[in-house]
């Protein structure tokens, strides 16, 4: 607080006297994160509005800071906190924050699950809110300005971003580098081609070069397409074959081993639900002169939905290795069905953080304390910048980690006369100042460089996403209606979705 109060001082003080030239002023704001500017600034502080689905845009930013997080812990201590509890490795101590329920702070996994149940529903609501209005005209609409939109909202900051991961790897902050400026495009354009927009893989992980972070946006472009056929083709048909069209395709995706077709799908169901209780909610509203009953008050469906979260909880906490040693987990990693059980070591976990993406969506909006909670200003700071932050943490995270944590003393290794000796090299950054040999050791390390490795990413995205990934979004929608035939005001999008 005393920092902000300062920079806003200077702002008062300093631009003020010197009397800098406006643009100065402006290149000045541009640069600070955009919550130090509208503190700093405030005659420019944007005002941002809660809408009946804001919780998901601050249940997304939640999720992807948490893969942030994730990223950061297993690049950087992977060996001493990604375990289980009890099973780290050459019998070390273990740190409470590898306890059920804790860990799920640096969980990134199912994090990208929450992802693509939210898109799901953040694409839907919009047409299926005119279908229960009975408007198929801007149903059509919608769905047409989503399809038109949807690429270059998702592919357009990939594509710049890789391209400036290109640059850096070409100045030596991020190796390693082709040896040439024409090689290293090269490689850049088959990675963008061939792998960051290729979407007809469906759920494969494409591993694409120049951000591996970048995997999940192919399979959100083909699964938003898929979203958007089922939502044409049942567009005229009624409500109850609808919703019972939709759950039985989500059934058969599980079949199929489809997770993430399930995910998208029954992110459409919920945004049928949320809109039906919506609608039931007026209603009853009208009927009661103002006396508005709560369908979800009920202390049974209350217990059911906060019982919904912690199995989410618990299950986002599977470890990336050893699920057959961990308790409570074990269980869950032998029941489950087939195709997952045998498709691959981490389909298991896939299935079971698919079901657990669904119970947190849905309880997340139903329980009035969690919905403020993603409805209040730090989520939805999150949320503005999560798509950004997805983006971002991979490049800075590459350029600052080794910088910024350092090593603990590193001793001689062979005989000083061999060939292959290496000389003894003293600690250096975080890890080299407060250790990572105890526990304690451990988690002081990792949460100090954390603050600092995330003050950089968190600046990093703030500026890429009004830099970059707004003016992406607002030009998608100048695009689109420059090309319509017929041009008419754009619809305003739901919300972005991020894969993470």
């Amino acid at each position: 607080m005393r920092l902000l109060l300062g920079l806003r001082l200077l702002a008062i003080a300093g631009l003020s006297r010197l009397r800098l030239p406006r643009t100065w002023a402006t290149i000045v704001r541009f640069l600070l994160p955009s919550f130090v500017a509208d503190y700093v600034f405030p005659e420019h502080k944007p005002t941002w509005r809660i809408h009946p689905t804001s919780y998901l845009d601050g249940l997304r930013g939640i999720a992807a800071l948490i893969v942030f997080f994730c990223h950061y812990t297993e690049i950087n201590f992977g060996l001493a906190l990604t375990p289980s509890y009890g099973l780290n490795p050459d019998n070390r101590p273990s740190s409470l924050v590898q306890l059920p329920y804790l860990r799920i702070i640096f969980s990134g996994r199912p994090m990208v699950h929450i992802f693509f149940v939210i898109s799901g529903f953040a694409l839907s609501y919009k047409p299926v809110k005119e279908l229960h209005a009975r408007n198929l005209d801007k149903c059509y609409s919608a769905l047409a300005s989503s399809t038109f939109r949807r690429p270059l909202r998702l592919f357009g900051p990939c594509v710049v971003s890789t391209f400036l991961v290109l640059c850096l790897r070409q100045m030596g902050y991020i190796i390693p580098g082709e040896k040439t400026l024409l090689e290293e495009f090269r490689s850049w354009k088959e990675a963008v081609f061939h792998q960051i927009t290729w979407p007809w893989d469906w759920d494969r992980d494409l591993a694409p070069n120049y951000d591996i972070h970048l995997w999940t946006i192919p399979i959100e472009f083909a699964h938003s397409m898929l979203l958007f056929v089922v939502l044409l083709m049942l567009s005229r048909v009624r409500l109850g074959i609808r919703i019972a069209t939709v759950f039985g395709l989500m059934m058969y995706c599980l079949t199929c081993g489809k997770w993430a077709g399930f995910e998208f799908l029954a992110g459409l169901l919920l945004a049928e639900i949320h809109i039906l209780k919506s609608t039931r909610t007026k209603a009853l509203e009208l009927s009661d002169v103002g006396r508005v009953r709560n369908p979800s008050g009920h202390w049974l469906i209350s217990v059911l939905q906060i019982s919904l979260i912690l199995f989410g909880l618990f299950i986002g906490g599977w470890p990336n290795e050893n699920a057959d040693k961990t308790p409570g987990i074990r269980f869950f990693l032998q029941h489950t069905p087939m195709p997952f059980a045998t498709m691959d070591a981490l389909a298991p976990q896939k299935f079971w953080f698919a079901l657990s993406a669904v119970a947190i969506v849905w309880a997340a909006g139903e329980l009035d304390g969690v919905r403020k909670f993603f409805e209040g200003p730090f989520a939805q700071y999150c949320g503005r910048v999560s798509y950004a932050v997805y983006i971002c943490h991979g490049p800075v995270g590459n350029v600052f980690h080794e910088r910024l944590l350092g090593h603990p003393p590193l001793p001689a290794h062979g005989a000083p006369t061999a060939a292959n000796f290496k000389p003894a090299v003293p600690a250096a950054g975080v890890k080299g100042y407060f250790g990572v040999e105890t526990p304690r050791e451990v988690i002081i390390s990792w949460f100090i460089g954390l603050c600092l490795v995330g003050s950089l990413v968190v600046w990093a995205a703030d500026v890429f996403w009004r830099a970059i990934d707004s003016p992406i979004v607002n030009l998608a929608r100048k695009l689109e209606n420059l090309c319509l035939d017929d041009p008419e005001p754009s619809h305003q999008s739901q919300g972005y979705s991020l894969a993470g």
